[in-house]
């Protein structure tokens, strides 16, 4: 009888972690996914402007015209969807507003990410190279906008998940700002 139990007690454990390990995974393999989608925007986003001395006019509607979006991500007419189904906006804010004149920056917002998303998408480890264009990055919901750059001591770049962890509530926009 003891034997018994303590069998499907091991096995029950066993199969907790598991399942554990292979949800976890799971955020990370969305987080990876999604976290591409951004550098690989980023990227193409700098190729097609490099020979401009700005960003001018670039907006998600721009985006989505001149298809400079990842093949990885789902388009319609007026609508860029990240890897994790949450719209995605570009432009010089999180409204995908154009970028005016002599502007050298642009922004990258993924919106309607779910508090894990939020987390996992924050605090990703992007390569050295991703982070070499990124200004600042920003997390905004309904508790307010939480600014992380290279200048601050408490929210420096890149986030630490420990840090990005309170930060994220049940709806959240990380907005990438890119120079």
């Amino acid at each position: 009888g003891a034997v018994l139990v303590m069998a499907v007690g091991t096995v029950i454990v066993a199969v907790c972690l598991i399942f554990k390990l292979l949800i976890g995974t799971q955020e990370d393999i969305g987080a990876q996914e999604a976290g591409h989608q951004v550098a690989q925007l980023a990227q193409n986003i700098r190729n097609r402007y490099k020979t401009r001395l700005d960003y001018w006019g670039l907006s998600t509607t721009e985006v989505i015209n001149k298809k400079i979006y990842p093949l990885s991500m789902n388009v319609s007419d007026t609508e860029l969807r990240g890897y994790f189904g949450g719209i995605v906006e570009i432009g010089s804010d999180e409204n995908g507003t154009p970028v005016m004149p002599t502007v050298k920056t642009f922004a990258v917002a993924y919106k309607d990410l779910t508090k894990p998303q939020c987390l996992a998408l924050a605090s990703y480890k992007f390569d050295q190279n991703f982070w070499l264009g990124v200004q600042s990055m920003v997390i905004s919901n309904d508790s307010g906008a939480t600014h992380f750059d290279w200048r601050s001591n408490d929210l420096a770049l890149p986030a630490e998940k420990s840090t990005v962890k309170s930060l994220c509530k049940d709806l959240n926009i990380i907005i990438f700002y890119f120079d």
